[in-house]
């Protein structure tokens, strides 16, 4: 996982192909949220660890993703895109399904609001996690 760019409130990771580089992006979320409190950092953390899945689970490359610390909206959000504009994320079930088809309902408790952006080769799928506590 290479990082493209950080600044005090922004990250940027270009995320390698094969290997699910889940260890390393909530390593740098941590780094970049230090000082934030516990509860954000950790629903930040499992908002990214579900978004970068999804884009390895159910999208082609390049993938890259973004954390960008917006403390006039009170807010975390974190961006993944990837080489699939045409396919866009659903919400999954709960229910005795197995592991998978759950992410999207984790994002959607944890942030105060989520979706998606498509473009010609590509699209992006954001949550923004709330920094009151």
């Amino acid at each position: 996982m290479g990082i493209a760019g950080r600044s005090g409130e922004r990250l940027d990771l270009v995320l390698p192909e094969g290997t699910l580089p889940l260890a390393d992006v909530r390593a740098q979320v941590r780094r970049l949220l230090q000082g934030m409190h516990e509860n954000v950092v950790v629903d930040v953390m499992v908002v990214a660890t579900e978004l970068v899945s999804n884009a390895y689970h159910h999208a082609a490359p390049p993938r890259r993703a973004r954390v960008l610390w917006l403390p006039e909206r009170e807010v975390v959000r974190v961006e993944v895109d990837d080489g699939t504009p045409g396919r866009f994320p659903q919400l999954g079930r709960m229910g005795f399904l197995g592991r998978r088809q759950r992410g999207l309902l984790l994002v959607n408790g944890l942030a105060q609001v989520w979706g998606h952006n498509r473009f010609p080769d590509l699209k992006t799928v954001w949550a923004d996690v709330s920094t009151v506590r």
